[in-house]
């Protein structure tokens, strides 16, 4: 197993991280993405130096997406890490999370210890068998010893599935699943290499109580009955819009990751891991 224990040293040294906290709306990255859609890298370098050079999280996470990319740069795992890191340590919310898909990713090596350990940093739902005790994370030699007793086929699920997770994460607000809340079911079973989306209900208070309307609307929005839809009706028409647009996204994450992290034999087949989402990251 490799494991990046002068890496590890140094994040497990710096302790407990700023809260989370969203990115700004992409005012800071603009530049750079319209250089970028130019296709004209240097001056795509030249603004991301410029964005860099204030150091907010969301330069810091779009310069390691560049690097780890290799998005008009030579692509370099080191920097991207040093980048998401850096976001990490100003409490971006996702930056943990940029690190675990890093570190799982068959492109940095893996680094399968580096991919577990910051998966659990950024909170990820991983299954029981992944989970290492928290008294073991902040101190790398026994996080190590740890990690080297368990059986590789167990290792290598576990990295899969914290490497799926991580970009989810990544893209999305997840959180554990819950049947009372609006929002996008996630069921993600990695045996059998499945990701589900599906939009839940919308909230109760958004649907039409009126007795005289039988049928709100049909599969594509359009109202059925001869009744004029209430303002409360067309909210929650959008409402289930915006969820299953979401929920599209989030499929198309999910089978990107999937593809990104192969799932090794080796995988248990009762892992299943139930989440909900609301909404994209803010950029």
């Amino acid at each position: 197993m490799r494991i990046s224990k002068v890496f590890l040293s140094a994040a497990c040294a710096a302790g407990t991280f700023t809260p989370l906290q969203s990115l700004q709306a992409g005012e800071v990255t603009k530049t750079i993405v319209k250089a970028i859609e130019a296709r004209d890298c240097a001056a795509a370098v030249r603004e991301l130096n410029t964005a860099l050079a204030g150091a907010s999280t969301e330069a810091l996470l779009f310069g390691g997406a560049m690097f780890e990319q290799g998005l008009c740069l030579k692509q370099n795992i080191d920097r991207a890490a040093r980048l998401y890191q850096r976001a990490a340590d100003a409490g971006a919310g996702d930056a943990r999370s940029r690190l675990a898909g890093l570190y799982a990713s068959p492109a940095a090596g893996p680094d399968k210890g580096s991919a577990i350990w910051w998966g659990l940093q950024a909170n990820l739902p991983l299954p029981k068998p992944c989970v290492v005790a928290s008294e073991a994370r902040s101190n790398v030699d026994a996080f190590a010893r740890l990690l080297s007793g368990w059986p590789a086929g167990t290792l290598d699920a576990c990295v899969h599935v914290t490497g799926v997770l991580a970009a989810l994460d990544s893209e999305f607000v997840i959180k554990p699943a819950t049947e009372s809340q609006a929002g996008v079911a996630i069921d993600f079973r990695p045996a059998a290499g499945s990701l589900d989306a599906g939009s839940t209900q919308v909230n109760q208070t958004l649907r039409d109580s009126s007795a005289r309307v039988t049928e709100a609307h049909s599969m594509t929005g359009v109202l059925q009955s001869g009744s004029t839809p209430s303002p409360e009706q067309l909210r929650a028409q959008q409402a289930q819009q915006e969820l299953q647009d979401l929920a599209k996204q989030v499929e198309t994450v999910g089978r990107d990751a999937m593809a990104r992290f192969p799932k090794p034999a080796s995988v248990d087949k009762d892992w299943r891991i139930q989440l909900r989402t609301e909404s994209a990251r803010a950029r």
